[in-house]
């Protein structure tokens, strides 16, 4: 009986931490209930993304841009920056309605031994919100369940 209730408090921890990873950290920006096909989603979101796509997951879910500074209101290539960001963006959900979640973090040049290396230093939650306000103004743009038969008018 005793290992009966081990077993189940086990159970409810580990469930109880597997739902805790699941909630979107206070850093980042989550857009909810988006009703498109996923293809189009990705198309979006690498279009979205300030200076360019640097990877994807495998499965096209998980998206990561090249290293960025902001210049007067302007995204630049980070190159050689003293301080950079890097935006990494991630599709859930199996199918509709997916979920977006924009996670921004910054890093800065330090020096390690003889060589210059970057150090992750923390997360800017004002850009993930910037970032995914690019992405929200872009699906209202475009039109879901586009029918070009029904919407062409010949007169």
């Amino acid at each position: 009986m005793v290992r009966l209730g081990a077993l189940a408090l086990v159970v409810f921890a580990t469930a109880c931490s597997s739902l805790a990873r699941l909630e979107t950290p206070k850093y980042a920006s989550r857009i909810e209930k988006i009703e498109m096909p996923l293809q189009s989603l990705q198309q979006l979101v690498v279009g979205s993304l300030p200076v360019g796509l640097s990877g994807a997951s495998s499965n096209g879910r998980e998206f990561t841009s090249v290293n960025f500074i902001l210049d007067q209101g302007t995204y630049k290539a980070a190159r050689d920056a003293l301080d950079r960001y890097w935006a990494r963006i991630l599709v859930l959900g199996d199918s509709r309605p997916y979920a977006v979640e924009v996670f921004v973090t910054r890093e800065k040049r330090v020096l390690r031994g003889d060589d210059f290396t970057y150090a992750v230093v923390g997360h800017d939650s004002r850009l993930a919100k910037e970032l995914a306000a690019r992405i929200q103004e872009q699906l209202s743009k475009r039109r879901e369940d586009r029918n070009i038969i029904d919407d062409f008018r010949v007169f």
